[in-house]
């Protein structure tokens, strides 16, 4: 395994933020967590080839623990996401009835 604590740190930050954004941004909320296992699963196969002390085990199961974190804050973000916009058409909602309601009285 990797004895950096950097690389550790790191990866786990940039999984978390990209997470968040490709999820605020896009609606493809399943888009980084499949891009994650994959990108981190080649890399688990690859890197051995260059280095003697790792093994393909151990970072195939840290990509897959990047994985899970990834699909847990892209669900969290549709929730949030689903939820403001039902807030959003509840607030906006009752407005617009209440307009239309005094311009059918004045008319």
């Amino acid at each position: 395994m990797i004895n950096d604590l950097q690389f550790y740190l790191y990866t786990i930050l940039g999984v978390i933020v990209l997470s968040m954004a490709v999820a605020f941004f896009t609606n493809k909320y399943l888009l980084m967590p499949v891009v994650t296992f994959v990108g981190m699963g080649i890399a688990a196969f690859v890197l051995p080839n260059f280095y003697d002390n790792l093994e393909w085990q151990p970072l195939l199961g840290y990509a897959a623990f990047l994985t899970v974190l990834s699909f847990v804050i892209a669900m969290s973000m549709w929730v949030v996401k689903r939820n403001r916009r039902k807030a959003k058409e509840l607030r906006d909602g009752p407005a617009e009835t209440i307009e239309e309601a005094e311009s059918k009285k004045e008319i």
